[in-house]
């Protein structure tokens, strides 16, 4: 088995989401590798809690993403190859340019700066030298347009598109990998998303996430036993 790192046993007012909450945190920063299977008896000990509880926990990560349940073999941390982040950037690449076609004619004072406070939010971020902290406030700043486009159905499949994007991100920690400029490459994402041309957003959109998506790739390739 992997090594897993040691927890304190969880607190009683909020187990259930201390426990959803650290195993997400665990995960998102590499102390759980992509790939690890989680024994229920070693994490139900860990963290002081009955098994019960710690499914519900383990069935809220399942449904975000970041866990998948393998049949009669048990609970993994989902893992992460070119092809499956290929395959996420392809579906927010569509997603994120139909949100903004949506959004376009209704953007105002508020949303710009609304988008204005996070891109802040994301470069404060990225003085911090914390990936988890930097790739959280990428999500938060690109989750803008889906929470304003008007499409719930959008804004539910980003949440989970996210946690794969973070755990790619993860990888970069891992292999320490160049880490991305974040605050630099979302300075003329900022520009175009608040300004007045829809095709230079869209091309930009593009580029964009071609250049996150390469940073991953890159970050997999150096991975050992990809190696």
């Amino acid at each position: 088995m992997k090594t897993l790192p040691d927890f304190a046993p969880a607190p009683s007012a909020t187990r259930r989401d201390y426990v959803a909450q650290t195993l997400r945190s665990a995960i998102l920063t590499g102390k759980i590798a992509p790939g690890t299977q989680l024994i229920e008896s070693h994490f139900a000990t860990q963290f002081g809690v009955s098994r019960g509880l710690l499914r519900e926990a383990i069935r809220e990560l399942i449904e975000t993403g970041l866990l998948v349940n393998r049949p009669y073999a048990g609970t993994y941390v989902t893992d992460i190859d070119e092809q499956a982040m290929s395959d996420v950037y392809e579906v927010r690449r569509i997603m994120e340019k139909q949100a903004f076609i949506r959004l376009w004619p209704q953007r105002d004072d508020a949303f710009r700066s609304e988008m204005a406070a996070r891109y802040e939010v994301l470069a404060d971020a990225a003085r911090s030298n914390d990936l988890q902290r930097e790739s959280a406030a990428e999500a938060h700043f690109h989750g803008l347009v889906y929470e304003r486009c008007g499409n719930k159905l959008l804004l539910d499949v980003w949440g989970q598109l996210t946690q794969k994007i973070q755990l790619g991100f993860t990888i970069c920690q891992l292999t320490h990998a160049p880490k991305p400029d974040f605050a630099e490459n979302h300075r003329l994402f900022m520009t175009l998303a608040t300004g007045d041309d829809l095709d230079a957003m869209l091309e930009e959109l593009d580029r964009h996430l071609l250049r996150g998506l390469a940073t991953i790739r890159h970050a997999l390739r150096d991975l050992p036993q990809r190696a």
